[in-house]
C-alpha cells in the first residue's frame, strides 16, 4: 500500500514540475516591440519641380511677333498679340519643366484652345505630347514618351514645349479688329504608383477637375 501511495507521490512531483517549467519558458521568451510609422509621401521636395513659363513678345516692324528673352511672363499672367498682321509669324513658347522628382509621375498638360486654325495655324508639338481626350474646348495631353511617365532618376531638367516651333502662322487674310480667342495651357504631374494607365491616374486624381494646376496664358 505504501509502494503505489509513493508512485502516486511521485507521478504528481513530475506533473507540476513540468507545468512549472513551461510556464517560465513562456514568460521569458520575449521579443521587443517593432514600431511602424506611416508618413505620407510626396512627388518631390523641390517646390519648382514643375513649372510652366514662356516669353513676354515684342512686335517687329513688319509686323510679326518675336519672343522677348530677357522678359518671362509670369505663371497666370496674359501675353498680348494685339496687332497681328496677316501672313506674319507669332511666337510663342509655352515650356514645361520637370525636376527633382522622388517617386515617378505621370506628366500632363491641357490646352485650352479657342483660336481658329484656320486664321492661325498652330499644333501641339506631337514629339512632346500625346492626346488622351478632350472636353469642350480643352484637350488633355500626356508626356508622348514612356508611357507619360517622368522617371523618378530624371537627375536633370526636362524641358518641353507646348507648340510646334513655338509658333502660329497668320492667314492671308484676316477680320480687323477680331478677337482671335485664348491659348491657355495647364500643366500637371499625378503620381504613377497605384494606376494601371496615364488615363486611369488623370480619373482617379479628379480629371479636368482637379485643382493641381500650372497655368500659362497668353
Amino acid at each position: 500500500m505504501k509502494k503505489k501511495t509513493l508512485t502516486i507521490a511521485i507521478a504528481l512531483v513530475l506533473v507540476v514540475a513540468l507545468a512549472v517549467g513551461a510556464t517560465y519558458a513562456l514568460l521569458t521568451a520575449k521579443t521587443d516591440a517593432v514600431n511602424n510609422t506611416f508618413i505620407a509621401g510626396k512627388l518631390t521636395n523641390d517646390k519648382d519641380a514643375l513649372t510652366l513659363k514662356e516669353h513676354d513678345v515684342k512686335q517687329n516692324a513688319d509686323g510679326s511677333y518675336v519672343l522677348d528673352k530677357t522678359a518671362d511672363a509670369k505663371e497666370g499672367n496674359k501675353v498680348e498679340y494685339g496687332a497681328i498682321v496677316p501672313g506674319t509669324t507669332i511666337e510663342k513658347d509655352p515650356t514645361v519643366t520637370v525636376k527633382g522628382l522622388t517617386g515617378a509621375a505621370y506628366l500632363y498638360i491641357v490646352v485650352d484652345d479657342t483660336v481658329d486654325k484656320a486664321e492661325l495655324n498652330h499644333t501641339v508639338d506631337s514629339d512632346k505630347w500625346t492626346a488622351l481626350k478632350t472636353d469642350g474646348t480643352k484637350t488633355l495631353y500626356v508626356y508622348a514618351v514612356n508611357g507619360g511617365i517622368v522617371d523618378e532618376n530624371t537627375t536633370s531638367p526636362l524641358s518641353l514645349n507646348v507648340l510646334t516651333n513655338n509658333q502660329l502662322t497668320a492667314a492671308d487674310k484676316l477680320t480687323q479688329g477680331k478677337d482671335m480667342g485664348h491659348i491657355i495651357v495647364n500643366a500637371y504631374l499625378v503620381q504613377a504608383a497605384g494606376s494601371a494607365s496615364a488615363a486611369a491616374a488623370w480619373d482617379a486624381n479628379g480629371g479636368f477637375g482637379t485643382g493641381i494646376t500650372a497655368t500659362v496664358a497668353p
